[in-house]
């Protein structure tokens, strides 16, 4: 009976994990051997097609440095009205990138994920080069950068807003003398963006708007 119960939960613990992990920069190997399981076992939970022990699942966590907690928050059935407080809301650091998720919604149609980003001078974000599903909004709340669209450059600035399909590869770089910060909205929810940019040189000039 317990496992009846638990299957249906199994694709998002997975699905969890595997955010998070790309999140903090870090890949399936080095999480394996922290946790002591293999590549293929980590592979398949983030897969959700495997059900992982309690001792498993206690070692990934360990593996990510996230709290096991925070896990099963995500697993909790959606209420109708939620507030973060400040101070207990997820955050991480990766390569002068800093994300705190304000809100995320992943239960229904309505899914979508809420983010603060902050960028320091020299840094930027980096996504795959197929992006991913789904849409983007953004709000500049402090300081410059560079949002590049399919190798197309945008300047964004103080009090901007903007908008991209994010099937697009898409690039946000730090080209200015202060932090920048931004309010982000994803839907649906998908967060590999704070893998680390080496190849944008900070010293890049002025882009050209199209």
């Amino acid at each position: 009976m317990d496992k009846v119960l638990l299957n249906p939960v199994i694709p998002r613990i997975g699905q969890f994990l595997k955010i998070y992990r790309e999140k903090t920069g870090k890949n399936q190997s080095d999480i394996a051997n922290q946790a002591g399981i293999s590549v293929s076992m980590l592979s398949q939970i983030e897969r959700g097609i495997v059900s992982p022990s309690i001792d498993t699942l206690m070692m990934v966590c360990s593996a990510l440095d996230l709290a096991p907690s925070d896990l099963f928050k995500t697993l909790s059935t959606e209420r109708p009205v939620r507030i973060h407080r400040k101070g207990e809301r997820l955050t991480m650091q990766s390569g002068g990138v800093g994300y705190e998720q304000l809100m995320t919604s992943s239960h229904g149609p309505n899914q979508l994920e809420m983010s603060l980003l902050e960028i320091e001078p020299g840094s930027g974000t980096k996504m795959s080069d197929d992006g991913h599903e789904g849409i983007e909004t953004g709000y500049a709340l402090a300081g410059s950068a560079i949002l590049i669209i399919d190798q197309t450059e945008y300047r964004i600035e103080e009090g901007d807003s903007f908008y991209f399909n994010s099937r697009l590869p898409h690039q946000l770089h730090n080209c200015g003398k202060v932090t920048f910060r931004a309010v982000f909205s994803i839907s649906p929810p998908h967060v590999d963006y704070l893998k680390n940019s080496s190849d944008f040189s900070a010293d890049r000039g002025e882009s050209v708007e199209p």
